[in-house]
């Protein structure tokens, strides 16, 4: 008997996991994420200097759009302004993060966001409350993050069209969370001058998924439970992620979106 309850338990866990998509691929196929920065922590050190203190808020959530910027098929990629992510701090550059699985379930996934750049220019920081110049020499930052299932309900950040059905969190700490600049105070190419900065204790937090494509449940297939939920929900302002293109009501323009798509991904 309990060899059989075994089997019969892995069955509907084996069934379960196949009945939605793995959430790293839900996350792509949505196309994009909302991004607020909460705070963190920085130091500044070098034979001239020696700061601490804590980085203020972005103030605002970003939508950060996904792209395949280093042509690995993976559209998880994003390009962005330093200046976007830390006001307060000013770098004026733009780095790309290339995003990659690390693992990915229907019911959890990390995904890990990785940039790398030699800048060699001179730019305006802002440094313990002060605007100084400085030679950056190198720029690198990493964000991971945890992503889960969340109920359908629309942006709780407020910057995303439409309804989003993931959470993204940090994971991975320090080691995994930071941004790291370094370079030469004033631009004096002197190793006396020379300095690094590091952003950390990161505290931010994202959300993404949807119904992109017509997948209202998010299971990786357009199929007739999807068409379902458009049909018992149409009419209705109140119509969560059958409401697939985001524009508060569900209408003829999302039955329209599930039948064209019908069957991909199946």
């Amino acid at each position: 008997m309990r060899p059989m309850r075994n089997l019969l338990t892995a069955g509907l866990v084996l069934a379960w996991s196949c009945a939605f998509a793995q959430l790293a691929s839900v996350l792509e196929r949505n196309g994009s994420v909302s991004w607020e920065f909460f705070g963190g922590q920085y130091t500044v050190t070098g034979q001239l200097i020696n700061l601490s203190g804590s980085v203020d808020p972005s103030g605002e959530a970003l939508v950060f759009s996904f792209q395949d910027l280093n042509g690995d098929g993976v559209a998880l990629d994003v390009r962005l302004s330093a200046a976007d992510l830390f006001p307060s701090i000013g770098i004026n550059y733009t780095i790309d993060l290339v995003g990659t699985v690390v693992s990915d379930s229907a019911s959890e996934a990390i995904v890990q966001w990785f940039a790398s750049d030699n800048p060699n220019r001179c730019e305006y920081v802002n440094i313990g409350g002060v605007e100084v110049q400085a030679l950056i020499t190198r720029l690198e930052g990493s964000l991971r993050g945890r992503i889960t299932r969340i109920e359908c309900q629309p942006d709780p950040l407020g910057a995303r069209q439409g309804f989003v059905t993931l959470r993204i969190e940090p994971t991975g700490g320090d080691a995994h969370n930071y941004l790291l600049a370094q370079g030469y105070l004033l631009c004096q190419q002197d190793p006396q001058y020379f300095a690094t900065a590091r952003i950390f204790d990161m505290d931010w937090l994202a959300y993404g998924g949807g119904s992109a494509g017509g997948d209202v449940d998010s299971n990786g297939c357009v199929d007739d439970a999807d068409l379902l939920s458009v049909l018992f929900a149409f009419g209705s302002d109140q119509g969560g992620c059958a409401d697939v293109n985001g524009d508060g009501i569900v209408d003829d323009a999302d039955l329209l979106t599930v039948l064209f798509n019908f069957g991909s991904g199946c």
